[in-house]
C-alpha cells in the first residue's frame, strides 16, 4: 500500500512538473516590468512635463529632469491617524531648472492600484 501511494505520488510530482514547464513555455514573462512601463510613459510625455513646469512660473526656460529620483510609493490618507479612503500610488520625480545646480522641485503624478500608468495630480 504505501509502495503504490509512493509510486502515485511520485507521478503526480512529474506530470506536475511537466504541465509547470509547458504552461511557462506558452506564457512567458512580459519584457517589460511595470516601472520600465511607467519610466518610457514619463520619457514619452517629457515635452508636457516640461511645459507644465514652465507654465507654473514664467522665469523657468528650461528644465533638467533627474531621472535617477523617481520614486512610486502607496500612499494611505488619513485624517489625524485615522485611515480614510482608499491607498493610492504616488510616482515622484525631481528636476531643475535654468542649468541652476542648487534649483529643485518635484512633480508628482497620482494613480489608483487600477491604473498601471500615472495621471497628474
Amino acid at each position: 500500500m504505501k509502495k503504490r501511494l509512493m509510486i502515485i505520488t511520485a507521478m503526480g510530482f512529474v506530470v506536475f512538473l511537466i504541465f509547470g514547464t509547458v504552461w511557462g513555455q506558452k506564457n512567458p514573462t512580459p519584457t517589460l516590468n511595470l516601472y520600465e512601463k511607467r519610466m518610457a510613459y514619463l520619457k514619452e510625455h517629457e515635452q508636457e512635463m516640461t511645459d507644465y513646469v514652465k507654465s507654473e512660473n514664467p522665469k523657468v526656460e528650461n528644465v533638467q529632469w533627474d531621472w535617477d529620483s523617481v520614486e512610486i510609493e502607496t500612499i494611505q490618507p488619513d485624517a489625524g491617524g485615522i485611515p480614510t479612503g482608499d491607498k493610492y500610488q504616488s510616482l515622484d520625480i525631481e528636476g531643475g531648472f535654468n542649468n541652476i545646480t542648487d534649483s529643485n522641485f518635484v512633480l508628482s503624478f497620482g494613480f489608483d492600484n487600477k491604473r498601471q500608468i500615472a495621471s497628474p495630480s
